[in-house]
């Protein structure tokens, strides 16, 4: 896998990811009852709408990123999101479901990215 495919899945787990919490927060799928306080359904728009532009913007620069940095990011973002979920209670079995989910799909992403980045070293 190049480089940029590796960026370009990331892209797409942004994406589909920010999606997930817009049509989740519009059909009411996904509200202030999934996830702990003070989250409630304008922030997950928000974060939402935030991954669309970062999915946008990976898929953009796909070429042009730093494998490893952008493991660092998705590794980092791993542990606050480890972090909160075992800090925070009110988690709904969807909100779980989506908070395990990110979790997992970040540590892969960038463990993949963190190897493929160090082999171009």
């Amino acid at each position: 896998m190049t480089p940029g495919a590796i960026v370009r899945a990331d892209a797409a787990f942004e994406t589909a990811l920010g999606l997930v919490l817009i049509v989740g927060a519009a059909t009411g799928r996904l509200g202030p009852d999934d996830f702990p306080d003070p989250v409630g359904t304008p922030v997950i728009v928000t974060f939402g709408i935030a991954l669309l532009a970062v999915g946008a913007l990976l898929w953009r620069l796909a070429t042009t990123i730093d494998l490893r940095a952008l493991a660092a990011a998705n590794l980092a973002t791993a542990v606050l999101v480890l972090v909160w979920y075992l800090a925070a209670s009110g988690f709904s079995a969807a909100g779980t479901a989506v908070t395990i989910a990110t979790l997992v799909a970040l540590v892969l992403l960038g463990a993949v990215q963190l190897r493929r980045g160090a082999d171009a070293l």
